[in-house]
């Protein structure tokens, strides 16, 4: 197997209490021809001086104001890695991880520009397995219908792209979507511009929850949480409204939860009008309480 560099790219906020296994994860990797930037959105914490105190020649550390997409943009502008991934301030990778992704993206064809893999879940209390998010989908713009419908090709810690394509789609998450470290939305962008995927379907990443400290990649991040899950919703409804026309089912789970922050935002006439494309697009006796049922849950949470 040839040698390239690997550039490994964490955007960190305020974690500096989280940061150090994400660190020592990537020193212990098998492969060791890798740089890894350190983006961070101008902590107030002790972030900085937890990253230098390690004094690693393979760690660069910036800071960026902005937010996540700022931050990945400018940690890409200063990367030189023939292969790009990630990893999240709170989370590790297994010491094979760097090895098993260099393996499989040098075995596929160019068109293959990106790949994702089986992501493990962890109590962060406890340690205890919570469970698998499973990587099986290969190929390219078909499988846009699946991948608008849900967050099936995901997953930060289990990207890996080649430098060209990542550049394609801007180098960085996608700004002004409402969720600005969507890894959904970037996989979703990549097959569009027609690229494609494969899966690495065993495990080499540990992601933690119950952590209490909220990831980048979720609106609830945000102080306006509610505005932003319309904002990211609606955005799939229009980016993919070609792929969705074609394939209404895709757009089930978007309806769904535009109903619900639609209802929580009290804008009715928008939420009564997602329930309707709810049911025309597929009619369930769930999908026709379930307007009902948020309204009931809005009235209840104002008490």
């Amino acid at each position: 197997m040839s040698q390239p560099l690997i550039t490994i790219i964490t955007n960190t906020y305020n974690r500096a209490h989280l940061l150090s296994r994400c660190i020592e994860s990537i020193q212990k990797q098998t492969y060791q021809h890798y740089e890894h930037i350190i983006s961070d959105g101008c902590s107030t914490d002790n972030t900085e001086e937890v990253v230098r105190s390690y004094n690693d020649p393979h760690i660069k550390y910036i800071r960026v104001s902005g937010g996540p997409v700022a931050q990945m943009r400018e940690a890409f502008k200063l990367s030189k890695g023939e292969y790009i991934t990630f990893l999240d301030d709170d989370d590790e990778y297994k010491e094979e991880k760097l090895q098993k992704q260099l393996e499989l993206i040098e075995s596929l064809p160019a068109e293959y520009g990106f790949i994702y893999g089986t992501m493990s879940y962890y109590d962060n209390d406890t340690k205890e397995f919570k469970g698998d998010h499973v990587a099986e989908l290969d190929g390219g713009r078909e499988l846009l219908p699946i991948a608008i419908g849900g967050a099936v090709i995901c997953g930060t810690p289990s990207l890996m792209y080649r430098r060209e394509a990542f550049a394609s789609i801007g180098g960085s998450w996608i700004a002004g979507i409402g969720n600005d470290a969507s890894d959904w939305a970037l996989a979703c962008a990549t097959l569009k511009y027609g690229w494609k995927v494969a899966p690495l379907r065993e495990s080499y990443n540990k992601i933690y929850v119950n952590h209490s400290s909220k990831r980048l990649s979720n609106p609830d991040f945000y102080k306006d949480a509610c505005a932003r899950y319309i904002k990211f919703h609606n955005y799939f409804l229009t980016e993919y409204a070609d792929v969705i026309a074609e394939h209404p089912l895709s757009a089930i789970l978007h309806y769904k939860t535009l109903m619900y922050y639609y209802t929580m935002d009290g804008q009715w006439p928008m939420a009564l009008s997602m329930w309707k494309k709810l049911l025309t697009t597929k009619f369930t006796l769930r999908g026709l309480l379930l307007f009902p049922y948020y309204i009931a849950k809005r009235i209840f949470n104002k008490k």
